[in-house]
């Protein structure tokens, strides 16, 4: 029995030391889509608890891992700009050197650090001086994305009574027009009328080429006469052209064939009222 009883704390010992116990400051990972750029940031979270923050647990005008545990990293898939200043793609760590007034972040090729013991400037790829803010109370250390648009964003680190936003932009258009060129290399023969049709907007509404955009959305309903939405987008592309009677007949024909699909269908056509939306708008 003794024998028994010596075993089972023995293996209780050994559960014990194998537990997956709550961490002081947990991990966290955020991941965040700013044009076609993705972004990934792996962090860990401490909290106030009562204790004063800047100025005494993180000293002013010395360099902070920007977090807790192991250095916080940032992942990103095409190059981006911080500020005015291009970073290419790859993962980094995020150092910071926080003042009362401006903070310095740090972007640092190595990612495996533990604290700030082992840093080396010169594997540096960005310095920036940001405003240091007040802000809300914020308990638990918090980096997130902000501002989003349609190329840029704010990334902002919060904790305690202050935050820092440190904006960054990508270039969307350079990977949607390789995006678009790959798509009509490699795309299959069903969904060519619909990566066609995405070119033709894409085109269109960016401003980039209308007589190019016109030729996709042609080539789009050559392939596929049936789709309504089609002929609205043609629509789109001809009032931009400044061909009002050309883009109210698409909208028509978009109109006509919509109606007659939903009836088909015992339903009502639930976009006539963007139809007529744009009818009205290009009829000014």
């Amino acid at each position: 029995m003794k024998k028994v009883l010596l075993a089972l704390l023995a293996v209780g010992a050994f559960q014990l030391g194998a537990q997956d116990l709550p961490a002081p400051s947990p991990f966290s990972k955020i991941e965040q889509r700013v044009g076609l750029t993705d972004f990934t940031v792996e962090y860990s979270r401490p909290g106030v608890k009562g204790r004063e923050i800047y100025g005494d647990l993180v000293p002013f005008e010395t360099l902070w891992r920007t977090g807790a545990n192991k250095a916080t990293a940032i992942t990103f898939n095409t190059s981006v700009n911080f500020g005015e200043e291009a970073v290419a793609a790859g993962t980094y760590s995020i150092f910071s050197i926080p003042t009362e007034g401006n903070w310095t972040i740090i972007l640092n090729k190595n990612t495996e650090l533990y604290g700030t013991d082992g840093y080396e400037q010169e594997k540096d790829v960005l310095r920036m001086e940001v405003e240091g803010m007040e802000a809300p109370m914020t308990e638990t250390f918090t980096i997130e994305f902000q501002d989003l648009k349609g190329s840029s964003a704010n990334m902002v680190i919060r904790w305690a009574d202050r935050m820092v936003a440190l904006p960054l932009s990508v270039d969307v258009q350079a990977k949607a027009l390789r995006n678009i060129k790959e798509a009509l290399a490699n795309g299959d023969e069903e969904t060519m009328w619909r990566i066609n049709r995405n070119a033709a907007t894409y085109y269109s509404r960016n401003e980039i080429d209308q007589e190019m955009a016109m030729e996709y959305i042609n080539t789009s309903i050559e392939l596929n006469k049936e789709s309504w939405y089609s002929y609205l987008i043609k629509g789109e592309i001809q009032n931009r052209m400044g061909d009002t009677k050309g883009a109210l007949k698409s909208a028509e024909t978009a109109m006509e064939m919509g109606m007659a699909a939903a009836d088909a269908a015992g339903n009502e056509f639930a976009y006539a009222g963007m139809v007529k939306e744009a009818m009205a708008e290009w009829s000014k």
